[in-house]
């Protein structure tokens, strides 16, 4: 393994100790920063400019969502591996449509984490063993009917626009950032080969999407 320089972002000290303990045994796993909250996050990453952002998905009164579009405003090619104690459906969909590169639970092997470590550091993805092959199908293979990658979600943004909404309805009706909605948005007018709103909602009809 070629290892990575890493940031930890957890709320508990007990484990990102755990973690540098665990990365202390594999050659070239540095543990450059840690944080627990989304302004030590941000502090960190921009003074340590880790490979990796370990990023636990439940911060203390703080959501790691927001943490991860926190740090992916700043730096849109940031490469963010969620850690979390849920294996939820929600949480793994929220946390990659949002831009993470991978999800990992606390409760995985400690091979598992430094694999996903490595796999996120090279650019590449990682997914706990416990997330199914179904989501990632869902999330990032053929989708069944009507195209490629069009969960609901996508529909309902597209159905939001077909409305007039604002980037600001939509979030408030998806309960998303304005990061994860503009990010979300420029992924599915890729998807459609469109630039503009318009462009999107008469695509999207011609597929029938809506």
């Amino acid at each position: 393994m070629s290892g990575a320089s890493i940031l930890i972002v957890d709320d508990h000290p007990v484990v990102r100790k755990g973690i540098k303990s665990l990365l202390s045994n594999y050659d070239g796993y540095r543990v450059v920063g840690e944080a627990s909250t989304i302004n030590e996050a941000l502090e960190q990453f921009l003074s340590t400019q880790p490979e990796v952002v370990l990023l636990d998905i439940r911060l203390a009164n703080e959501s790691g969502l927001e943490a991860l579009d926190a740090i992916l405003d700043v730096d849109p090619q940031a490469r963010v591996l969620m850690l979390s104690s849920f294996d939820d459906e929600e949480y793994v969909q929220r946390s990659l449509q949002a831009g993470a590169r991978g999800y990992v639970l606390k409760g995985d092997s400690d091979a598992v984490l430094v694999t996903a470590i490595e796999a996120v550091a090279s650019g590449r993805r990682a997914l706990s063993p416990q997330v199914t092959d179904q989501l990632v199908e869902q999330l990032f293979g053929p989708g069944k009917g009507s195209g490629p990658g069009y969960d609901e979600v996508d529909r309902r943004m597209l159905g939001l626009l077909a409305e007039g909404a604002s980037n600001g309805r939509i979030a408030e009706e998806l309960f998303m950032s304005d990061s994860t909605v503009k990010r979300r948005l420029r992924s599915i007018f890729a998807r459609l080969g469109v630039s503009r709103r318009a462009e999107a909602v008469a695509e999207a009809m011609g597929r029938g999407l809506l």
